[in-house]
């Protein structure tokens, strides 16, 4: 047993130590393999770990807002073979009618879907931003390779302890923690992967046509009978407040007047 603890002292020191690099540089070609067939990225191109986010600010007529929006779902959602799918889609009809879509697509399918959404209006707005996932891709390959090591030497220590039940839960222990922390890491290095092999596109939809000038007018006329109603309240309110006040300041005047009156009323003059 006691052999088997300071073997088992000697894992943990090791797997602490240095971390090996070799493994992440195997690692490296499948990282872009999701995206190879659209846009391949050499070994050593500086872009291949960057996650690109477009955005589009798109004006159509107000009647065809909602239109436009059912059209950009369907175009994603027909993208079977881009890998389209909508991360979010909201919609708002009356007054200043908008629509939003956000999806996430392989790059070829974002090209795609960026020339038909610009055919359907007017682009008000474009811009493309990038986040660069080299330093978190590469640390994580590294952390995974040290952390494989490692487990895979606490199973052979697992092997030889097999009569010594302190020793066993001491490795299955750490045998636990360290499966936990490799199902973190790849869950979290997964997650960056898929924004390197594909990208995100935020649509946003307003509306504008020739009815545009009159708009404060209409929306005037349309909010009539609420602002009426909004006044009216306010104006009760304040007559509310005013009455007990006007009262009281009623009440003092006249006391003050009384006061006065009193105080500056002439002396009698002395009979001579």
């Amino acid at each position: 047993m006691r052999s088997l603890l300071i073997l088992f002292s000697f894992l943990v020191l090791a797997g602490c130590g240095n971390k090996p690099e070799a493994d992440s540089q195997a690692m490296a070609p499948v990282e872009r393999a999701g995206s190879a067939a659209s846009a391949p990225a050499p070994a050593d191109s500086p872009s291949r770990y960057l996650a690109y986010e477009h955005s589009i600010d798109l004006e159509v007529v107000e009647e065809r807002v909602a239109e436009v929006h059912q059209q950009a779902e369907a175009a994603c959602l027909a993208a079977v073979a881009e890998q389209c799918v909508i991360l979010e889609s909201r919609i708002g009809t009356g007054r200043g009618s908008y629509a939003q879509l956000t999806l996430r697509a392989r790059p070829a399918g974002i090209r795609q879907l960026v020339q038909a959404f610009s055919a359907a209006g007017r682009v008000a707005s474009q811009s493309t931003m990038a986040e660069d996932l080299a330093g978190p891709l590469e640390d994580s390959a590294k952390k995974l390779a040290m952390l494989d090591d490692y487990r895979s030497k606490l199973e052979v220590l697992r092997n030889k302890a097999s009569g010594d039940i302190d020793a066993m839960i001491t490795v299955n222990r750490e045998l636990a923690q360290t499966q936990a922390q490799i199902e973190e890491i790849s869950g979290a290095r997964a997650h960056d992967l898929q924004r390197v092999n594909t990208e995100v596109l935020r649509l946003s939809i307003s509306a504008t046509g020739t009815t545009s000038s009159w708009r404060p007018v209409r929306d005037a006329l349309d909010e009539f009978v609420d602002n009426l109603a909004h006044g009216l309240s306010g104006a009760i309110t304040a007559i509310a407040y005013f009455i007990p006040w006007s009262i009281a300041f009623l009440l003092l005047g006249g006391l003050a007047r009384l006061l006065w009156r009193r105080f500056r009323k002439p002396a009698p003059k002395a009979v001579s």
